[in-house]
């Protein structure tokens, strides 16, 4: 389907690049914060830990972590809209659709992980610890959330096309993404590697979401058309 872009679908394209914008933008601070407060597991379930390592840092660096949380909230809200937007770049709506629905549970996974952790945090940081902290829990809701998640990029590699070369390269990285998380729940140690696909997919998004604006026609009938993307054509009638 060749149609130019209805303004729904702009209003979709720009709120996919500004979400994939600022996916990437913490999944760059998430490191940042590690080195800033080495010696703390600010996302405990990210790694193996032993009870005590696990409530350490909530007793002990609760400011720590309730700024990990902040950021953390941010990312699952920008991660949820990227994906969301996403299943409008698919050429499969039934594909798209389960991939937007497993996007979903992952991102409402995410918060109920983020909000006990962020509740313990804040109860320590007033001076009145949780005498344990439900880590096995902890961990089960995280190990569900890993595989939406990986059900969800999966889903999204198998339903993006393959006309352009971004598309192709945001294919391979939601591939590469499927395959680092399985590799993380055989060797838990190498599941924080996850990051760098995310990274790299989040980036390649923005780009094809950048390109879909910039080929749409201009608002007014006399507004020159933006710079088009090579096949950009295919990249814009994606969506339908």
């Amino acid at each position: 389907m060749n149609a130019s872009p209805s303004s729904g679908t702009r209003v979709l394209d720009r709120a996919g690049l500004l979400a994939a914008l600022a996916t990437f933008a913490c999944a760059v601070a998430f490191p940042v914060l590690t080195a800033v407060h080495s010696g703390v597991h600010l996302q405990p379930t990210d790694v193996p830990l032993s009870p005590a390592e696990f409530a350490a840092p909530l007793h002990d660096r609760p400011e720590a972590v309730l700024l990990w949380m902040g950021f953390d909230a941010l990312f699952v809200l920008a991660y949820v809209v990227t994906f969301t937007a996403a299943r409008g770049l698919t050429v499969s709506r039934v594909l798209g659709n389960l991939s937007m629905g497993a996007m979903i549970v992952t991102g409402a996974l995410d918060m109920v992980e983020n909000a006990v952790l962020a509740v313990h945090a804040a109860q320590a940081a007033a001076g009145e610890p949780f005498a344990s902290v439900p880590a096995a829990a902890l961990y089960t809701v995280a190990q569900l959330k890993g595989t939406a998640a990986t059900a969800g990029i999966g889903l999204l590699a198998l339903a993006l096309p393959t006309g352009t070369r971004l598309l192709r390269a945001a294919v391979a990285a939601a591939a590469a993404f499927v395959a680092v998380t399985a590799v993380g729940v055989a060797v838990p140690a190498l599941a924080p590697l996850e990051a760098l696909p995310i990274l790299l997919l989040t980036g390649l998004l923005a780009a094809v979401f950048a390109g879909r604006l910039r080929a749409a026609p201009g608002r007014g009938p006399a507004a020159p058309a933006g710079p088009a993307l090579p096949g950009g054509a295919a990249v814009a009638g994606a969506a339908g």
